[in-house]
């Protein structure tokens, strides 16, 4: 084996090493939190809602970067043609499936004009804010606290739609106080909410796509090191 295929296999090593650690951490905090969850489950759930769904998602997420990375890091080692094509193989359908997600991503973000968020945010949210549902009083101000937004379009909306007094969440108050309307926020939260939207559809793909070039390369570098492995079995001597 030369002194490029020598470089690309141990960098091949250390990084999917690297990935089979965090892969392991991932599981073992979704094992954790599976447990917790079962075995406090009632006083979780008052506090945090049902982890059932995060704990398994952590569990798959980190099975599926240990088994992969396991398969890389120990192909690239013993020099295993079957492997690291094993290895190649599970990157590549990983890939592929980010790179659909990048572009359902952009789509999602160039029909972004077409969502109703004024009218979903209306209906499903903000008019059921005097409603004496603690979940919706919470959401609408941890949006409004959170994005520094105040009502639907202004902080008018508080006193024009529901005939109630502008919330503390309006101008960064804790819970259950009020707002004048000179200190409230001057931006509605539908606009910030669509602008959010638009910011994390192209984060999501951006990463997405920046992870794919990297998998891409790790992809290029496992076939050349099981092709470079397979013609040294070829030639009759190891590497």
């Amino acid at each position: 084996m030369g002194c490029g295929m020598g470089m690309i296999k141990y960098l091949l090593f250390i990084f999917n090493f690297i990935f089979v650690l965090c892969g392991l951490a991932i599981l073992v905090v979704g094992v954790l939190v599976r447990i917790g969850d079962q075995k406090y489950a009632e006083e979780i759930k008052e506090v945090t809602g049902d982890l059932v769904f995060p704990s398994i998602t952590l569990i798959v997420i980190g099975s599926i970067i240990f088994v992969i990375a396991f398969f890389g890091c120990c192909g690239a080692i013993r020099e295993s043609h079957c492997m690291i094509v094993t290895f190649a193989t599970l990157l590549l359908t990983i890939l592929i499936i980010q790179v659909a997600v990048a572009i359902y991503a952009f789509v999602i973000l160039k029909n972004a004009n077409d969502i109703d968020f004024k009218d979903e945010y209306t209906r499903n949210v903000f008019d059921k804010y005097t409603s004496g549902n603690k979940e919706i009083v919470e959401f609408v101000d941890m949006i409004q606290k959170e994005l520094e937004c105040c009502g639907i379009d202004s902080y008018r909306d508080f006193d024009e739609r529901l005939q109630t007094t502008i919330p503390g969440s309006c101008c960064g108050k804790d819970p259950g106080t009020t707002c004048e309307s000179f200190n409230s926020y001057k931006n509605g939260c539908v606009g910030e909410l669509k602008e959010l939207f638009k910011k994390a559809c192209s984060v999501l793909g951006g990463i997405a796509l920046g992870i794919a070039a990297i998998e891409l390369i790790g992809i290029i570098f496992a076939l050349c090191l099981a092709n470079s492995i397979k013609n040294a079995e070829r030639r009759g001597y190891s590497v």
